[in-house]
């Protein structure tokens, strides 16, 4: 059992390393994975279309230059139909297992071989259909926004094709990035929540919502150091060079060999930092990781359910609609009575009116004065001036005004409570202390 990593809110960083992290922790089990579902269908493909188009006839020739990857001719069709067969066998069972054997590792598991095709078996249809939805949508797009400008220009119309192109080549990349930014899920969605095809676009777009800045900076990023498929990168250029060197050798078939040899040992870590990125989103819109802690604690999922915790659907307190923008009803607010008039319903005391600058009374007299409260006939005299005492009243103490006596003086031998340790003597301020 692998060391699992934990489960929480990740930031850019730390996605981008842990999908390295995990490349490197199963290394050999990636590269055998690709080895089989990838690296042998697609060198059987380079092989026999090779003997049967002859596409490197124009090597070693003096006469003959290499011919353009954008005109009908058998080198063209050879290079686009490995670039198709790469793009289908790695977005079908390539990334498919790629993304079960690290979401397992992830958890701490140690998945093998026979286990990854099983599950991969399973959900191949699924799969299949996501990844053909995948290339085609984006061989369409290419081929939209790349052939137009190019036929324009063979038909003599160049300023219309180069102001088309201009136009088409800008929309390409955001349209292709937007796709993926939305979509880019489908198959983890399907290898991991054991989602339909037809519900994986849904759920992808709803766990990348608000965070797709962040799936187009790990594709970015990624492409640009690793590659693609069909898309060299930094890490892919001693390939690249391998295939040149041995082209211009007059072995072109074992450069290509060579070529695709190199894309099988970097393209598993093209899809890793996506599993983690599925993760991530999991953690942050379904409270994923809460859940497995749950688990290990040993709530079942019944009971986080009783507690309005729904580890497929996330914790959404009532009332939420998980819009923080929405706009909040206004609450009117009580009109509030004077505050004399709340403390004297209240039962409390009253400060005394000044009558001296025009203050009327409002309501009965203080308690205690003479007077029924209310409705009785309180007689009214201007407050006293401080130290001036209170006139005396029937009922009342002679001494002093009850509002004006000394506080009481605590019992110097009171009872004890029960449980309670009795203070020691205290001593005046400046006297001797005990040590």
């Amino acid at each position: 059992m692998r060391k699992a990593f934990d489960l929480r809110p990740l930031d850019f960083n730390d996605v981008l390393g842990r999908g390295f992290s995990l490349f490197m922790a199963n290394f050999v089990g990636c590269l055998r994975w690709f080895l089989v579902m990838w690296l042998l269908p697609m060198l059987a493909v380079a092989v026999l279309f090779y003997f049967a188009l002859e596409p490197y006839d124009w090597v070693g020739s003096l006469d003959r230059e290499s011919p353009s990857l954008f005109e009908p001719n058998r080198y063209a069709i050879y290079f686009w139909l490995l670039k198709f067969a790469g793009l289908s066998l790695a977005f079908s069972t390539g990334a498919s297992g790629i993304y079960y054997m690290t979401a397992r590792v992830y958890v701490g598991g140690n998945p093998s071989l026979s286990e990854v095709m099983r599950a991969v078996y399973s959900r191949f249809s699924q799969v299949a259909g996501i990844a053909f939805l995948h290339v085609m949508i984006v061989g369409g797009l290419t081929l939209a926004c790349w052939a137009p400008p190019f036929m324009l220009w063979d038909s003599g119309e160049k300023g219309t094709a180069v102001l088309l192109g201009f136009l088409l080549w800008s929309a390409w990349l955001p349209l292709l990035l937007w796709y993926w930014s939305v979509y880019g899920l489908n198959t983890p969605v399907v290898m991991l929540d054991d989602a339909e095809a037809t519900e994986a676009f849904t759920r992808s777009a709803y766990l990348t919502k608000r965070a797709r800045m962040r799936l187009i900076g790990v594709l970015v990023v990624v492409t640009m150091v690793v590659g693609a498929p069909g898309i060299p990168g930094l890490l892919g250029i001693p390939g690249a060079v391998f295939e040149l060197l041995l082209v211009k050798e007059e072995l072109p078939l074992l450069g290509v060999i060579a070529n695709v040899a190199w894309d099988a040992v970097l393209l598993p870590l093209f899809f890793t930092p996506f599993v983690v990125y599925y993760f991530d989103m999991r953690c942050r819109k379904e409270s994923y990781d809460l859940a497995v802690m749950a688990r290990n604690f040993g709530i079942e999922e019944g009971e986080m359910q009783r507690y309005r915790f729904n580890p497929g659907l996330g914790y959404t307190p009532k009332g939420w609609t998980g819009q923080p923008g929405r706009r909040r009803p206004a609450v009117r607010k009580p009109v509030q009575r004077p505050a004399a008039v709340r403390h004297a319903s209240a039962g409390m005391p009253v400060a005394p009116i000044d009558f001296a600058h025009g203050a009327q009374p409002q309501w009965g007299p203080q308690p205690g004065m003479p007077g029924a409260f209310p409705g009785g006939n309180p007689q009214w005299q201007a407050p006293p001036q401080w130290p001036q005492q209170m006139p005396p009243q029937p009922g009342w103490p002679q001494q002093a005004s009850p509002q004006w006596q000394a506080a009481p003086q605590p019992n110097p031998n009171p009872p004890p409570l029960p449980g309670v340790r009795r203070p020691g003597p205290s001593f005046p301020p400046g006297g001797p202390r005990r040590s």
